[in-house]
């Protein structure tokens, strides 16, 4: 049994492949999924990536590592203060539901953010 206190992070092809369950927030980007899914704690979006010109031909929308601290991370950032102060139902796993191809970049970008590595533990592989 592990004494890890943070909320369990993992990344998912499919929120359809994951049972929901009333304790798991889903993080989407825009446009991706509803904005209300029956059976998660929530649904928190990522805004969709606004490229600088060069960021846009060489990394791709969205890359980690083109974007201020990482739009993925600010949003857990906030979710999890929602969660703190009632305006989000609390839940203890979130379920990532990364863009096609930009995965390995959430994952780098998260894995680097102290504040989401403080208090979210990143599951290795991806489910579903």
């Amino acid at each position: 049994m592990s004494d890890d206190r943070r909320i369990g992070l993992e990344f998912v092809a499919d929120p359809a492949a994951v049972p929901s369950r009333a304790g798991t927030l889903l993080v989407a980007e825009a446009g991706t999924v509803p904005a209300t899914m029956p059976g998660w704690a929530g649904v928190v979006v990522v805004p969709a990536a606004s490229p600088t010109a060069f960021a846009a031909m060489a990394h791709g929308m969205g890359c980690g590592c083109c974007t201020p601290r990482g739009s993925v991370a600010t949003v857990l950032a906030d979710a999890f203060r929602s969660r703190a102060i009632g305006a989000l139902p609390w839940f203890d796993r979130v379920a990532v539901l990364p863009p096609p191809g930009l995965e390995a970049a959430w994952r780098a970008a998260l894995a680097g953010d102290v504040l989401v590595c403080a208090r979210f533990a990143l599951q290795p592989g991806n489910v579903g």
